[in-house]
């Protein structure tokens, strides 16, 4: 007889690594695997009749993430956005998987593979992860999404051109590549930081691409000059005493800028800037103010002010 708690546990981090995948959410990924896991335990002694379980699990795992998935739109070609970044420890460019918390374990995901993918139909997306990840994928895709194989033949080529539009349209914002060189990146990191720190508009500017953009809130501003001016208003709001701290996500470098709020005995989650840049350029940020992303984050030793 299975022993339920083991098979769970056994499962669970494979299964979370193909929501996340799936999904480009921590919070979903999280509530897709409990789904997938109850339904197993629901199962009872039928668990046993299944021959193979990673299989069965995966093909699960896709049809409760396509219900979620299903419930929004895939962003439009000039929309953007970032999937959740979660933080790994060091560049973790080969993808392993590392802990960010004491009982938590997360896939380092490359960001070029996770950012196609909100562009793209359900199915798209449960096609190219399952065929990504997965032995005979285009079998467990039809299976989950229930079409034929030769119709998960054409949605994973128009999830190809789907990913070669939005390559096209976003490579001169966001990073697609694996930087090959660690150092540079960790320089122009430095820089930016050092701008930051001194709220200098015109330093910022330096580092930035054209057509760079800040999502502050429900506020988009696009544009070097506009992305430095905002940085720096946002950075006098919060105050003097601010700390830098500097984070590794998906594989490129970050930074969590946070400052302390003694009233209620507590540091206030003021931003989170992701900071996506080749050796001379950052190519793309999102400030987040609180939210699940910022807690989820633990950062290395921090650089106040």
């Amino acid at each position: 007889m299975i022993d339920l708690e083991k098979y769970t546990q056994q499962y669970w981090g494979l299964m979370r690594q193909h929501a996340y995948r799936l999904t480009g959410s921590i919070l979903d990924a999280d509530d897709i695997v409990q789904d997938t896991m109850l339904r197993a335990i629901e199962m009872g002694p039928a668990l046993e009749n299944i021959e193979d379980h990673p299989e069965w699990l995966y093909s699960s795992c896709t049809e409760a993430a396509l219900s979620r998935l299903r419930e929004k739109n895939p962003l439009e070609l000039n929309e953007f956005d970032l999937p959740d970044l979660i933080q790994t420890r060091g560049s973790s460019i080969n993808g392993e998987t590392k802990s960010i918390e004491a009982s938590a374990v997360w896939p380092s995901v490359a960001l070029e593979f996770l950012f196609p993918l909100q562009y793209m139909t359900p199915e798209q997306r449960a096609v190219v992860v399952l065929r990504d990840g997965v032995e005979d994928g285009d079998r467990v895709a039809a299976s989950s999404i229930g079409v034929k194989i030769q119709e998960v033949f054409k949605i994973a080529d128009d999830a190809d051109k789907t990913r070669a539009q939005i390559q096209k349209h976003w490579r001169g914002n966001v990073f697609f590549a694996s930087n090959k060189d660690p150092a540079k990146t960790a320089r122009v990191y430095e820089r930016f930081v050092e701008a930051l720190g001194f709220r200098d508009k015109v330093l910022l500017q330096g580092l930035m691409s054209p057509g760079v953009e800040l999502i502050v809130r429900d506020e988009r501003r696009t544009g070097d000059d506009f992305v430095a001016v905002a940085c720096t208003e946002l950075l006098g709001q919060m105050g003097e005493k601010l700390t830098f701290s500097p984070v590794w996500l998906n594989g490129c470098r970050g930074v969590l800028i946070w400052t302390w709020r003694t009233r209620r005995n507590e540091w206030l989650r003021c931003g989170a800037i992701t900071v996506l840049c080749d050796d001379s350029n950052i190519k793309a940020m999102k400030w987040y103010l609180d939210g699940h992303l910022v807690r989820a984050i633990q950062t290395e030793v921090p650089q106040i002010s």
